[in-house]
């Protein structure tokens, strides 16, 4: 078919021809658009969507959960909290590796926020990933550090990783005799 010819479905398109749509997915993300802007969804009713994933996680239905918060992520790849319940929906089903994804992913967003790399070095711990761990709770613990928004963060990660440091040292020292 030719752009001449007339579709009743290609003339609702916001593009007509195929450098039309090339010319915007070059400069799609350049320009700050997401998917929800090529879509009939508005901010509430991404709103209302999220509140059925959330509301998913919280029943324990995690794969359910995680099946909505990929499409809200999809949609809108800039919104932090679609990541953060697709990475701890992920992880609540033992998805390590691919909860570490979304949260290397949340970490990008804000690298200053200490919950990704928290939550990140939980997963490592999960997956025998000691090294890798200890940089993600270190990460955590600096980022915390002097905020009292995440001062029982700051805690923990300290804990966890004087617990992570304990269990490795231990390792490696039953590993030389």
């Amino acid at each position: 078919m030719t752009t001449t010819e007339t579709n009743p479905i290609l003339d609702t398109l916001p593009f007509q021809s195929e450098e039309d749509w090339k010319d915007m997915f070059e400069k799609f993300g350049a320009n700050g658009r997401t998917f929800r802007d090529f879509t009939q969804l508005t901010p509430e009713s991404m709103e209302v969507i999220y509140l059925v994933a959330y509301n998913q996680y919280n029943a324990g239905k995690f794969a359910d959960a995680e099946k909505v918060f990929r499409l809200l992520a999809m949609l809108n790849h800039f919104e932090r909290k679609y990541w953060k319940g697709l990475a701890a929906a992920r992880e609540a089903q033992k998805k390590y590796e691919e909860a570490l994804q979304a949260y290397g992913y949340l970490g990008i967003m804000d690298i200053h926020d200490p919950y990704p790399p928290f939550q990140a070095a939980k997963c490592f711990i999960a997956l025998g990933k000691g090294a890798e761990a200890e940089a993600g709770l270190r990460a955590a613990a600096f980022n915390s550090e002097d905020k009292p928004e995440h001062a029982e963060l700051h805690q923990q990660a300290k804990a966890l990783l004087e617990l992570v440091e304990k269990t490795r040292k231990q390792h490696a020292d039953s590993s030389k005799s």
